[in-house]
């Protein structure tokens, strides 16, 4: 049986065990799902410190380098931007933490008032303890991944909010797998492959936020769409509209596989080539059904395809 908790707004529930006592503590828990659908309570107010890890941006994203080639590093520098702005503006400067050996990222943030820590070169984990030790020995820190383009203030204010009512806790990215925030004291950061799990090993609390524009980090063609489709900021989406056209590509297709249930699917190109599609393309597209054989217009990026609909009778008429 699941029983709800109105925190800051969300009702939270165990979603495996958890015993509520002491009003409204709850122990044993082993993590939570969380609903918008209560007004706001008042939430405990903690001064988180942000610590923000952000590679050199000439190296990162590395898995976007075929679909973006070499606007990969001001994609880079965009996708950073956008969440650095977003942080400064839910808990201000003083309170933001940026770890970084990116000279001109460095110096543009710390020309904002946000402290700067050089990135030490032991990977994404030993930067965020940099940045721990920054903020000092027993500081309520959240660390917070440089790659969510499409965040916002409210978003990371509201996780900040809930986390402040637990004690040691995190927000897995979209796939439930990895970590886009972890929250707590002195504690080890685990970000990476199936971070997820391992910060819940440690006794961190999994609070599945209805937050998306937390929740969505960038590494991919895939997840930039995914981004894209919830709205980006204003860097990203700069760097998009001037560079994008080299990026996606439009080609006709011919549906191979479509599964009306989920949405999902794959076209052939003309030569050959078989290309998925997510049930996201399929429900932007306007259309409600595709048949084999169907000849359609793709975009693609990275041998993903992103958009698809029909081509219309005339040049760039496409039936909805």
């Amino acid at each position: 049986m699941r029983t709800p908790v109105d925190v800051a707004g969300f009702i939270l529930s165990t979603s495996r065990r958890g015993v509520e006592q002491h009003g409204g503590e709850w122990d044993d828990i082993a993590s939570m799902t969380i609903s918008p659908d209560t007004p706001p309570t008042a939430a405990r107010s903690l001064q988180w410190q942000v610590v923000v890890p952000v590679k050199d941006t000439r190296h990162g994203k590395s898995r976007l380098a075929r679909a973006v080639g070499s606007d990969r590093a001001d994609l880079s520098a965009a996708i950073a931007t956008d969440t650095l702005s977003a942080a400064l503006e839910a808990v201000g400067s003083a309170r933001l933490v940026l770890v970084s050996s990116d000279v001109t990222l460095s110096g543009t943030w710390r020309d904002r008032g946000v402290r700067v820590v050089p990135d030490p070169g032991g990977g994404l984990n030993d930067a965020i303890r940099a940045g721990m030790r920054v903020a000092g020995s027993g500081a309520h820190v959240a660390a917070l991944l440089g790659d969510l383009p499409a965040l916002d203030a409210s978003s990371l204010r509201r996780a900040l909010e809930v986390a402040g009512l637990q004690g040691e806790s995190f927000v897995p990215d979209a796939d439930g797998t990895g970590t886009v925030l972890r929250c707590g004291q002195d504690f080890t950061p685990r970000f990476g492959a199936a971070s997820a799990s391992r910060h819940e090993a440690d006794g961190a609390l999994r609070l599945e936020l209805p937050l998306p524009r937390l929740r969505t980090d960038v590494d991919d063609a895939r997840s930039l769409s995914r981004a894209r489709r919830l709205g980006l900021g204003a860097a990203t989406r700069a760097v998009l509209h001037h560079r994008a056209s080299g990026w996606i590509r439009s080609m006709q297709a011919t549906v191979h596989r479509f599964d009306p249930e989920t949405h999902t699917g794959s076209v052939l190109r003309d030569d050959g080539v078989e290309l998925a599609f997510e049930a996201s393309a399929f429900d932007s597209s306007g259309l409600r059904l595709l048949r084999i054989g169907q000849r359609l217009t793709v975009e693609v990026v990275d041998d993903l395809v992103v958009a698809l609909h029909i081509v219309g009778v005339g040049p760039g008429q496409p039936i909805r």
